[in-house]
């Protein structure tokens, strides 16, 4: 069953989502799609389909807020790495994206172009919500600095790093077993600037390692949020 985010209470669908039931999924009257809006999920049956097709509500079932909500602060990095980066991340429940300007970003991205690259990041977290029946579409935040990041409200904030003084993530992870919020922090290929890294330990950080092998830029909060989802799991 295809699902969809409404864009209002009255459960109305982006025009995109139209054509995609109308003319990619070629849905016939009486198929059935799920449609989620505000913590709801209704099971629809498409009662026309159109430009505008229309459906009426089957069932609804409440949504349950996850048990702990991840944010990924990322370096900016290749379009098709990021975007790997945003479908994999999207599909294993993270909660916001926060892309970073840091000293040895591989992108560095224009004011006046920023907003139209958000909005197509952000396309692609609902395109993957969709794909992985989340409830949820992870927000990208505009592109914040190192000094923006600390001023953040979280239970645990996690420095992926390969410096010798990392701690292991698991023990951490089960050390701090109540966590409610936490932000996971990548750098960009080589890892973050030595002064930047020691900014962040000096507010409030804690250096992990995610294993003995070195992992690329997108496959590292990918990983590590597999690590995370894991430990958490109820």
């Amino acid at each position: 069953m295809q699902q969809y985010f409404a864009k209002n209470k009255n459960l109305e669908l982006e025009d995109g989502d139209y054509h995609h039931i109308k003319n990619v999924m070629r849905m016939k009257k009486g198929d059935m799609i799920k449609v989620v809006y505000d913590n709801m999920v209704y099971e629809c049956k498409l009662t026309m389909i159109s430009d505008k097709s229309s459906f009426e509500i089957v069932s609804e079932t409440k949504i349950e807020d996850c048990s702990v909500k991840i944010d990924i602060a990322f370096s900016l990095i290749k379009e098709q790495k990021l975007n790997y980066l945003l479908q994999k991340a999207t599909e294993l429940g993270v909660n916001k994206f926060i892309p970073l300007n840091t000293k040895r970003s591989v992108v560095k991205i224009e004011n006046k172009k920023e907003e139209a690259k958000i909005l197509r990041w952000n396309k692609i977290c609902k395109e993957a919500s969709e794909q992985a029946f989340r409830s949820f579409v992870p927000e990208v935040s505009s592109v914040l600095s190192l000094k923006d990041l600390i001023n953040g409200d979280y239970d645990l904030k996690l420095l992926c790093s390969l410096n010798k003084n990392t701690k292991n993530i698991k023990k951490v992870l089960q050390k701090n077993d109540k966590c409610v919020k936490i932000l996971l922090v990548v750098g960009p290929e080589g890892g973050f600037d030595p002064m930047e890294e020691e900014y962040l330990l000096e507010n409030g950080f804690t250096s992990v390692s995610l294993g003995n092998t070195v992992l690329r830029a997108e496959t590292a909060p990918v990983t590590a949020l597999s690590m995370i989802k894991y430990e958490f799991m109820r």
